[in-house]
């Protein structure tokens, strides 16, 4: 994979990586601005309901106190520092009105005081009420069916906003007031809204970095799949796979991992099927080719092998028509055009023979046999050529072996391969070899002649009929290419292999010969 697709799909990743974390940051984040900006009206209601409460039992407990007595500024005072509100209590003057409320018992009063250079009092001036009810603007929020009100109050003789609560006393003869600066109120939300927005926020971030490993535990597999993918679609490793995205990743991604793992094993094994296929076809198509090569050059050897010993007959017939006299030239010829019709018979034979087989394939007769006599025979039937040509024989067959096959076919086999041997052997010594192998339903025969080897390229075209490697030296013996072609034909017909190596000093000739049924 080059630098610069890798450098693609890493962006591919972050990209992904990138948006998810983005769109969640962004829900989150309109999500605490909501919160933010709805919040303090809310911790502003909530605080003001908790303040109304405070207010309200700070009434009960001074409704509790006897004003009459001395210590009423007293206990009223432990009141405001136990409950943090300002208290104001008013009674009743002659004259008041059904509700009103003038004389004043308790209040707390603000002085305005003067100093001189030493920093020592030098004069007060009259003092004024903190809170101020009796004189402050009061806007009612709501009226209780007791007789108390709440609302916000305003002190015309300070800048300070209340948030009051008035009712009257336990007999209505006075009225109690209890205060708290509306300022804290707002303080208090605001501080309430500040500290949730830093816990939302220190929420959010630890939120953030926990989706954003979940997330990279998410893209992490998708990235291996893309990666391992793309290894599939050019590689032709068979033990190629995705991993598991092991326990943090969900089973969704999990089992697209081993539908993947399934489907490139399934791939993998069609396309060796196919490969094999191919390659199966593709010999078919080879040895069709070469089935319609030779099967030309058949008939082009056939006809030239008809074609030269028909000239000879019709040459030597018209010399001996004038040659009577001469019955040492007329016996000659006859001699020469008895010859040729013999080699022309024997062709004709062979071709008969090879059309038989091939034609008859399926009418073998077998029958058991031992296999190492067969051989010796076939060995002794050669011996005067062993020794007219000084060839030393091998019989590496010495224990009995058994087999089956058709036994008016199969001499022929071995017959040919050693003719074949007598004919190309070389060397010094000569030697041919005999010997088997054990290849599991059958014995493989080989027959070996020392002598130079059979280029590479030929080997699989010594099969074919009239294929001749040394033309001249085979024409001159009378051999016409169709002896392993009939090998390779009556092997065919019992459903055996037989081949050629090139051996260490020679060539070494196979084939299989079935084992006997009772073995």
């Amino acid at each position: 994979m080059s630098s610069r697709k890798k450098f693609k799909d890493k962006n591919l990743f972050q990209n992904i990586k990138s948006q998810v974390f983005l769109q969640f940051v962004l829900i989150f984040l309109v999500i605490l601005c909501v919160i933010l900006l709805t919040s303090t009206s809310l911790y502003t209601n909530i605080i003001t309901g908790m303040t109304l409460s405070n207010l309200r039992e700070a009434v009960e407990v001074t409704k509790q106190v006897d004003v009459s007595r001395n210590d009423v500024i007293k206990c009223v005072e432990d009141i405001e520092r136990e409950r943090s509100v300002f208290i104001e209590v008013y009674g009743k003057n002659p004259g008041d009105k059904k509700g009103e409320y003038t004389q004043i018992i308790y209040t707390k009063y603000a002085y305005d005081r003067f100093y001189d250079r030493n920093k020592e009092v030098q004069q007060a001036n009259e003092p004024k009420a903190l809170v101020g009810f009796l004189n402050g603007d009061f806007e009612i929020d709501q009226t209780y069916n007791d007789g108390s009100v709440v609302g916000k109050l305003k002190n015309q003789d300070n800048t300070y906003e209340y948030y009051a609560l008035a009712a009257p006393g336990l007999t209505g003869a006075y009225q109690i007031v209890a205060a708290v600066q509306y300022s804290t109120i707002e303080q208090q939300a605001r501080t309430v809204s500040i500290t949730m927005g830093l816990i939302i926020l220190l929420v959010f971030i630890a939120v953030s970095i926990v989706v954003y490993f979940y997330v990279t535990q998410i893209t992490g597999p998708i990235r291996k799949i893309t990666e391992i993918t793309q290894r599939m679609a050019v590689e032709d490793d068979p033990n190629l796979r995705i991993p598991s995205g092991g326990k943090s990743v969900n089973t969704e991604v999990d089992a697209s991992i081993e539908s993947i793992n399934a489907m490139y094993s399934s791939w993998m094994v069609t396309k060796e099927k196919l490969a094999e296929r191919s390659e199966f076809l593709l010999e078919q198509l080879h040895e069709k080719e070469l089935e319609k090569k030779y099967r030309e050059e058949f008939i082009a050897g056939t006809s030239h092998e008809l074609k030269t010993p028909i000239a000879i007959i019709q040459g030597y017939a018209e010399g001996a028509k004038y040659s009577l006299d001469d019955k040492e030239t007329l016996n000659e010829y006859c001699d020469t055009i008895i010859d040729e019709c013999a080699r022309m018979n024997d062709l004709v034979v062979n071709m008969m023979s090879l059309s038989n087989i091939q034609q008859n394939a399926d009418s073998l007769n077998y029958e058991n046999f031992s296999i190492t006599d067969f051989i010796a025979d076939d060995l002794a039937s050669h011996s005067i050529v062993f020794k007219k040509h000084g060839i030393t024989v091998e019989n590496l067959i010495s224990e009995q072996i058994f087999g089956r096959a058709d036994l008016k076919k199969l001499p022929f086999v071995i017959n040919n391969l050693i003719s074949n041997a007598i004919s190309y052997i070389g060397g010094d010594p000569k030697i041919i070899r005999v010997r088997y192998e054990d290849v599991g339903l059958s014995y493989r025969i080989f027959v070996f002649n020392s002598g130079d080897n059979i280029p590479e390229d030929v080997l699989e075209k010594l099969w074919f009929s009239f294929y001749r490697h040394d033309t001249a030296r085979m024409r001159n013996e009378g051999h016409f290419g169709l002896g392993l072609s009939i090998v390779k034909g009556i092997q065919d017909a019992h459903s055996e292999q037989c081949g050629v190596n090139n051996a260490d000093g020679g060539v070494e000739f196979w084939f299989d010969i079935g084992k006997a049924k009772d073995e």
